[in-house]
């Protein structure tokens, strides 16, 4: 798969959708309800899941070079975040990300 796509594919079926309500929150202020920071996912088929097992399916189809060890562990943690309704926990899937993408941009020209 191309690594813009498949990045593509991380960033909307699995990041936004965990980081948004963070997001959200942090910009309209005040305390974090209860569950608020908790993301409902769906698979590609549309039907339920976790994101342990979106991830699963989407590090399957990584192209080569991805470092996806840190981003497992990096998004094991915002979703641990999020049931502890820790705001800055499930922003720093942000920086994860980003470091993914880094790790497939190759080494500088």
């Amino acid at each position: 798969m191309d690594p813009g796509a498949w990045l593509a594919r991380v960033r909307h079926d699995l990041v936004k959708r965990l980081v948004w309500p963070a997001r959200d929150r942090r910009d309209v202020g005040g305390p974090v309800a209860p569950g608020e920071l908790v993301a409902a996912l769906v698979d590609e088929e549309g039907r339920p899941t976790d994101a342990g097992a979106l991830w699963a399916a989407l590090a399957g189809e990584a192209p080569p070079g991805a470092d996806l060890p840190p981003f497992g562990r990096a998004l094991q943690q915002a979703v641990a975040a999020a049931q502890a309704d820790d705001l800055p926990g499930v922003l720093a899937l942000e920086a994860a990300f980003a470091a993914l993408a880094r790790s497939l941009e190759g080494p500088p020209g």
